[in-house]
């Protein structure tokens, strides 16, 4: 009952679930009794269906050895959603930037070489990435590339991947100084965006000391922001500041002229160029909040009790997992057969639409479910393919860009092979 109704976007009434009973289970129940059932006993039942969900493996590795320079390519970002006022006391909100008193945040982190799923977990919205990237900085290990933006900038926790020798990519957070390795000296960021326009360079790469105190060597990678960009950042800081009472200094303002990555990941392993298309990649986590919030309606629970709200929203995730995990299979599939990438939204609509059929193949014989899964994968072989953005690298031709050496780099290494 909890996963059919948790295959609807809309809110679902108590009635509902009561009629869902009866029809389909032939159990009769009163809302009263019903709404008993979502107890404390529930919420631990479906919270280990959930881990278990999680723990559930599905061969689906994208391409043999892309990015094997890593264990895990980590990309993680979180999504909130406000909630009944009644729930404060389980999931405080901030109370500002548009989050009221009770706020829920899913924290979503997985693996793009094979779609694993990392981590995903429900935090009170007052908990801000970075103090999450403090508590999980531990489930990181070595050859590791965690993948980051600016929310979970956190200068301790990066060095703290460094010393387990895992590998990073992130935004780096604009009140950081940083010196030359050379002369010690603070760099002026008014000095390089002139030297950088004089020499008609609007991307470089140099390694940095940075630190508050001990100071470490890391690669920054700097790329001028067009003027438009630049200037809807000043006016929006300018904003921000003027309510606050604040004026935007000229520091800021020559930082904001870039977008800056720090990384210890070396040139020899990625290039400047891979690493900023690599770092575009984070990107497609946005486009599945996005849909978990338009199909799956995460977001779209209507005000009840604590234990009702948490067992329904465990179940939509319940079936988002299995989602993803079949949508990645099916995925791996057809990009050895016709390297094109499907469209999550698309793909996601038609699971919505077919619960049974997905139902089937977590419940049916092996044989029925390779039937079921073969189903999918016609449906989403005739028109859910990712669409291509105009003016943009899409995601389709970044990852070509590393299967391509990935397949030449495997040409090299059997070419020494033969020699030997």
């Amino acid at each position: 009952m909890l996963l059919y109704c948790s295959s609807i976007s809309k809110p679902v009434s108590l009635e509902y679930c009561v009629s869902r009973l009866s029809i389909e289970h032939d159990v009769t129940n009163t809302k009263q009794s019903l709404d008993g059932r979502f107890n404390e006993g529930a919420v631990a039942f479906v919270k280990d269906v959930l881990r278990q969900a999680l723990e559930l493996e599905l061969g689906h590795i994208l391409v043999k050895n892309l990015f094997k320079q890593f264990n895990y390519v980590r990309i993680k970002d979180s999504t909130k959603f406000n909630v009944d006022n009644r729930l404060e006391k389980y999931f405080k909100g901030s109370g500002g930037n548009g989050t009221r008193k009770a706020c829920v945040c899913i924290q979503y982190e997985y693996d793009i070489k094979t779609g694993k799923i990392l981590d995903l977990s429900i935090t009170p919205g007052i908990i801000n990435d970075a103090a999450n990237a403090k508590e999980t900085q531990f489930n990181i290990n070595k050859d590791d590339l965690v993948i980051r933006d600016l929310g979970y900038y956190n200068l301790d926790v990066l060095t703290s991947f460094n010393t387990k020798r895992a590998y990073f990519v992130s935004r780096l957070n604009m009140s950081t100084i940083i010196f030359n390795p050379k002369s010690e000296q603070q760099i002026s960021f008014e000095d390089l965006y002139q030297e950088m326009i004089d020499k008609e360079c609007p991307t470089i790469e140099m390694d940095v000391l940075v630190s508050k105190s001990k100071k470490k060597r890391y690669r920054l990678v700097v790329t001028i922001l067009p003027e438009e960009e630049y200037q809807k950042r000043i006016r929006k800081v300018n904003k921000k500041n003027k309510e606050s009472g604040h004026t935007t200094s000229k520091d800021y303002k020559a930082r904001a002229r870039f977008n800056m990555f720090i990384t210890n990941v070396s040139s020899k392993i990625i290039s400047m160029q891979e690493l900023l298309l690599l770092y575009r990649i984070r990107w497609q986590i946005e486009l599945t909040f996005k849909t978990w919030k338009s199909v799956c309606g995460i977001d779209k629970l209507q005000p009840m009790k604590y234990c009702r709200f948490i067992c329904l929203l465990m179940t939509r995730l319940i079936l988002i997992v299995l989602r993803l995990k079949l949508f990645w299979m099916v995925q791996s599939h057809v990009f050895k057969q016709k390297k094109k990438f499907l469209s999550m939204d698309k793909c996601f609509k038609t699971f919505q639409e077919t619960f049974q059929l997905l139902r089937d193949i977590f419940k049916s014989s092996k044989k029925e479910s390779r039937k079921n899964v073969k189903e999918y994968i016609k449906i989403f072989s005739e028109n859910h393919w990712k669409e291509k953005r105009k003016k943009r690298e899409n995601y389709e031709k970044i990852i070509d860009l590393f299967v391509c050496k990935t397949d030449y780099y495997d040409y090299i290494d059997n070419e020494k092979s033969r020699v030997a």
